[in-house]
C-alpha cells in the first residue's frame, strides 16, 4: 500500500488503536505515515439555506428571520407544540447504537429537559419502538418519523435549533457539517470527525464519556445557554461562517496523491538497484 486515507484527521488516529481499529489496529499502525485523514465535505450547492427549495423559508447567517419560520414548520408538521422560545432539537440518523441511540433513551434529559425532540430515521426496531413510546406520552415535546426522505432532512436542518449526534464512534459525519451550515447547533460526543469539525462553546457542543448521564448533563447545558440569545446566535453565527465544502479540501487529496506517486517511485527504484 503506497498510501491510505480515511475520512478525518482523528479517524485517521482512532484505527490505530485497540477500541477504533476492530481488531485491524496493527495494520493502520503498521502504515505510519502513509494512513492519512482527510476530512469529508459537503456539496455546498444542495445544502445552502440562502437557496435551498425545499425549506419553507430562505435566510442567511446576517437574516435568521427565514429560520424561524422554518422552526415553525417543522413543530407544526410533526405535531409539537408551537412556540418560538422552546429549544427544538433535531436527529437525522440510522436509530442504531453506533449512533447513541442508548444514551438518549437510557437518559432522563429526553423525558425531562425543557426542550422539544425530532428523530428522523429507521433503524433497529428496540430503538425505534423505544423513540415512538416516548413520542406517544410526551406528544406536544417529542416527535419520531420513521420514514427517511431527503427533503425532511432539509426541513429538520433548518428548523432545528440544534442537532444531536451523542455517537458511540463517527468516521467523519456530515449532518454536523450540515447542521452548522444551516444555523443549527451540533450537540455532539467528542469523537472522530464530530471532534475535527465541532469547536466546545464556540461553534457547537461537546461531551466526553460514553453515558447516558453525559449526554444528559449536555442537553441541559444547550438548554441554559439556549436562555441566552446573544449566546446562541454567537454560536450559530460562528458554525455558519466556517467552510466545509469539498473546494477546500481538493488540495489536501492532490497532497496525498502526490506522496503516493512518491513512494511508488522510491520502491520501484530500490526494485531496480
Amino acid at each position: 500500500t503506497d498510501m491510505a486515507t480515511t475520512v478525518s484527521p482523528s479517524h485517521s488516529f482512532e484505527l490505530r488503536t485497540e477500541a477504533g481499529g476492530f481488531g485491524l489496529h496493527h495494520t493502520f499502525l503498521g502504515l505510519h505515515d502513509r494512513l492519512v485523514g482527510v476530512l469529508n465535505g459537503i456539496d455546498y450547492r444542495i445544502w445552502n439555506p440562502e437557496e435551498d427549495p425545499q425549506i419553507p423559508a430562505n435566510y442567511s447567517a446576517e437574516d435568521l428571520n427565514g429560520k424561524a419560520l422554518c422552526k415553525a414548520a417543522v413543530q407544526r408538521e410533526y405535531g409539537l407544540l408551537e412556540d418560538p422560545d422552546r429549544l427544538l432539537i433535531g436527529m437525522v440518523a440510522r436509530m442504531v447504537s453506533q449512533k447513541g441511540m442508548d444514551l438518549i433513551l437510557g437518559g432522563s434529559a429526553i423525558r425531562e429537559a425543557e426542550a422539544q425532540f425530532v428523530f428522523l430515521g429507521s433503524g433497529e426496531r428496540r430503538y425505534e419502538e423505544g423513540l415512538q413510546n416516548l413520542a406517544a406520552a410526551y406528544p406536544e415535546r417529542i416527535a419520531v418519523d420513521l420514514a427517511f426522505q431527503e427533503e425532511k432532512e432539509h426541513r429538520i436542518v433548518a428548523g432545528a435549533d440544534a442537532l444531536l449526534m451523542p455517537s458511540l464512534y463517527e468516521p467523519c459525519g456530515l449532518t454536523q457539517m450540515r447542521a452548522m451550515r444551516y444555523g443549527t447547533i451540533p450537540l455532539a460526543r467528542r469523537v472522530g470527525g464530530l471532534d475535527d469539525t465541532i469547536e466546545d462553546g464556540h461553534t457547537g457542543l461537546l461531551f466526553d464519556d460514553y453515558k447516558p448521564e453525559r449526554l444528559d448533563w449536555l442537553i441541559e447545558r444547550a438548554v441554559a445557554r439556549y436562555k441566552k440569545p446573544a449566546t446562541w446566535r454567537d454560536t450559530v453565527e460562528h458554525g455558519m461562517a466556517l467552510d466545509y465544502s469539498w473546494e477546500r479540501v481538493v488540495d489536501r487529496y492532490f497532497e496525498v496523491y502526490e506522496q503516493a506517486f512518491e513512494a511508488r517511485a522510491e520502491s520501484l527504484a530500490d526494485q531496480t538497484a
